[in-house]
């Protein structure tokens, strides 16, 4: 600005020398003097936008993603040495929630175009695919909702997890996420069917009844000491664990509501998602990321050990990461735990650990990716577990042994696995 504020001097200056000249050089120096005013001009434009840019990229810095500068980056580690979880802002304790183990949808958004509508889902208004520091989103405007198309119900023992990117830019949305007996969102009205949901609305300012949840249209009660002001502008990871008439909600690896008895079978329907109706219109839209449905007939604890004590070897999708990251989820650390007092049962046991990725990204990357999420993992097991060291090794193979075909969200799911292998 102040650049701006010295150009009619400069101007000025330069115009008044110009009179003073003979006519061919003074029709030169006009020329001149128009050219380096436009040239100063544009500078000043320019760095004035610049540092526009500069501000909204500030405001999209997802919470979970640390300088590579930061101690223990590589290696999984926070400053005393710890597996790190994917925030400063999880709780210390580990999670009790564990994802189910058949994947029945799974969608980044990484195989629909920019400013397209995702392929896989539906909606009763409007929404767009796009890109924030590298990740795909689902941008929902107000007063739309969506959902996942799915070819059935989901059963029930499932669990669903996804990302929320919480955004303040003069007003905030008024999110809404939940189950619902309706099938087809654009010709039903979810706000009139029989639902679950979770509310978090303005949530930049200090009303305390920012989180809310209940059945049809009302509100049975809120979590005012979950420390929500503290996610905005930043990412909020959510996990639903469903049994049968019970449904717990995970904000960040923190139980936050449990209910044994508020499902009705005919609530696993469908799960939607929506960017609710406010007076007045927020203008800020929705942002939804990394969804994960999978089944949870099986308890995928259970399941690996078994495999692992009678087969000699497990493999599983369920030990989940920070995106293109070596920091162990929370909710992986349950399995986690079962794999290291299955080592404490059997101190002859050693354990190889091997890392593998989806083919997103370039090889040498994918490779190293994997065996730094292999050292993860043995990091946990010797920190938390206190497995000795020199009964763990491990090995990373990239992007080289799919157990599915990398053209889909699910198969990408299933490829990023860590497999163990007793020696």
């Amino acid at each position: 600005m102040r650049q701006l504020l010295l150009l009619p001097l400069l101007v000025l200056g330069e115009w008044a020398l110009c009179q003073s000249l003979p006519e061919k050089t003074k029709e030169k120096t006009e020329q001149k003097v128009i050219q380096r005013t436009d040239q100063k001009i544009d500078q000043s434009i320019d760095k004035g936008l610049n540092k526009m840019e500069e501000a909204i990229n500030g405001m999209f810095k997802k919470k979970s993603k640390k300088s590579k500068e930061e101690p223990g980056e590589e290696d999984g580690l926070d400053d005393s040495g710890s597996a790190k979880s994917p925030s400063s802002k999880s709780p210390a304790q580990a999670s009790d929630f564990v994802p189910g183990v058949e994947v029945l949808f799974s969608d980044d958004f990484s195989q629909d175009a920019l400013g397209d509508f995702p392929a896989q889902w539906n909606t009763n208004g409007s929404g767009q695919v796009v890109e924030v520091e590298g990740q795909r989103w689902l941008e929902v405007i107000h007063n739309s909702i969506v959902n996942p198309v799915m070819d059935q119900a989901l059963p029930e023992n499932a669990t669903v997890q996804f990302d929320l990117l919480l955004l303040e830019d003069g007003s905030t949305p008024f999110v809404q996420f939940g189950l619902t007996n309706v099938r087809d969102i654009l010709r039903e009205d979810v706000n009139y069917g029989n639902k679950f949901f979770v509310n978090i609305h303005g949530f930049a300012g200090n009303d305390t009844k920012t989180l809310e949840y209940g059945l049809k249209a009302d509100v049975l009660g809120n979590k005012s000491d979950f420390p929500l002001t503290q996610y905005v502008n930043e990412v909020l990871h959510v996990d639903i664990a469903i049994n049968k008439t019970r449904v717990r909600i995970y904000f960040d690896g923190q139980k936050l509501i449990d209910l044994p008895r508020a499902l009705s079978p005919d609530l696993l329907n469908n799960i939607f998602f929506n960017n609710n109706y406010v007076i007045p219109a927020s203008e800020t839209p929705l942002y939804l990321g990394n969804v994960r449905i999978a089944s949870a007939e099986t308890d995928a604890r259970s399941l690996l050990i078994k495999q692992l004590m009678e087969e000699g070897t497990a493999s599983t999708s369920e030990i989940l990461f920070a995106v293109n990251s070596d920091i162990i989820e929370t909710s992986s650390f349950p399995i986690l735990d079962q794999i290291g007092q299955a080592l404490l049962s059997n101190p002859g046991m050693n354990l190889k650990i091997t890392g593998h990725t989806d083919s997103d990204g370039d090889d040498s990357s994918n490779l190293a990716l994997s065996i730094n999420r292999a050292n993860s993992v043995k990091t946990y097991l010797i920190t938390k577990k206190g497995i000795e060291a020199g009964r763990l090794t491990i090995d990373g193979k990239g992007e080289t042994m799919p157990v599915a075909p990398n053209t889909s969200a699910e198969g990408k799911a299933k490829n990023r696995r860590v497999q163990f292998t007793k020696n």
